[in-house]
């Protein structure tokens, strides 16, 4: 198996999470596995339309996923796709190189606030390198203290280094990814009519 390659940002990410220098620790495929035990699939997620004032007129070319740390187009249409209000595909050349890390999509031109919708992965890199700080503690299990002619060695430290960063980093976790969160409210208590009904 070969890791995707829209995770090759991330597993980079992750590989400095967990200090692993990618020859003696995980491969990519073995990071792709952890990285996707924390993974949240999306499907036909709505976009949220910023307004924006450029050149005195009200636009909106920017939207956010509502989501962070995303699996890049690089990986296909199965892993990335953004689709208009009728199911129709939009491709790269109507909004470039989204801000996969932060979650957002800025288009070429304004989209007049038309309902965007996302199919994706996001991926919560701190659970992950909790789950690879584990996997380091767990290679590492049979290291104990012992002392010998005198002096003191404590192999166990980094077995005790592997816990409190996994622990660390669960505390950091967001479970699923999710960053900026949008939700959409509608009142149940009032009737919509045109003006002067």
């Amino acid at each position: 198996m070969t890791a995707r390659s829209g995770l090759s940002t991330l597993i980079d990410r992750w590989r400095n999470l967990v200090a692993d220098t990618g020859t003696v620790g995980f491969t990519d495929d073995e990071a792709q596995i952890i990285l996707d035990s924390y993974r949240l699939d999306l499907y036909r997620a709505e976009l949220s339309p910023i307004p924006a004032n450029i050149g005195g007129t009200t636009q909106y070319r920017t939207h956010l996923v509502g989501y962070k740390d995303l699996e890049t187009v690089a990986s296909g249409t199965a892993y990335w796709q953004i689709w208009d209000a009728n199911g129709g595909t939009i491709g790269t050349a109507s909004y470039g190189t989204p801000d996969y890390q932060t979650g957002i999509v800025t288009f070429t031109t304004d989209t007049k606030g038309s309902a965007r919708y996302l199919d994706a992965r996001s991926f919560d890199l701190y659970a992950a390198a909790a789950h690879g700080w584990r996997e380091w503690a767990g290679a590492k299990a049979h290291l104990y203290k012992f002392s010998a002619d005198g002096a003191s060695y404590d192999r166990q430290q980094w077995f005790d280094h592997c816990m409190a960063m996994s622990v660390q980093y669960d505390r950091m976790a967001t479970l699923g990814g999710a960053s900026l969160q949008v939700g959409h409210m509608y009142r149940s208590d009032v009737t919509v009519g045109s003006w002067g009904d």
